[in-house]
């Protein structure tokens, strides 16, 4: 998958909800027509969505009150949202990955020589898998990961 690029959950993010669609957007989706992402970062974005959708509808900010809603209403209210989401990732042909299945050592190892957060470092470890050498982010924090290429 070495032509592949890796998305990340702040760049799924930035297109639904701050109007990313800018000409530097379209041109760097242009530049790298076959993306990937892992089905955690599916997850955080998924999770965002629902977080953030709760607290425009509701005003809930705290995990519990999330759960109560969600166990409650579903995510009903969140639906246009993460229809939104699914729609992106098959407009812009997104092949979802499994996350690598690593030991909680080498997840901790990663975190702990490179610095990152343990999501950051299962997805450092899930492109190395894949053989993905360039991540589509807006975090710095991946630049630290001598295997991964960051853009923009």
């Amino acid at each position: 998958m070495k032509e592949y690029v890796f998305v990340d959950s702040n760049v799924f993010i930035q297109l639904l909800y701050e109007g990313a669609r800018t000409p530097e957007a379209e041109e760097l989706l242009d530049k790298y027509p076959l993306l990937a992402t892992s089905i955690g970062v599916v997850d955080e974005v998924l999770h965002f969505i629902v977080r953030k959708e709760a607290m425009n509808k509701y005003g809930i900010r705290r995990s519990y009150d999330l759960r109560k809603l969600v166990r409650s209403k579903g995510v009903r209210f969140a639906k246009e949202s993460i229809n939104n989401f699914v729609s992106l990732l098959k407009e812009l042909y997104v092949k979802v990955v499994a996350d690598v299945e690593a030991q909680p050592s080498r997840i901790v190892t990663i975190m702990d020589n490179y610095r990152l957060s343990p999501r950051d470092a299962i997805i450092a470890l899930t492109c190395r898998h894949y053989s993905i050498d360039t991540i589509l982010t807006f975090d710095e924090d991946f630049k630290r990961v001598p295997w991964l290429k960051v853009v923009p």
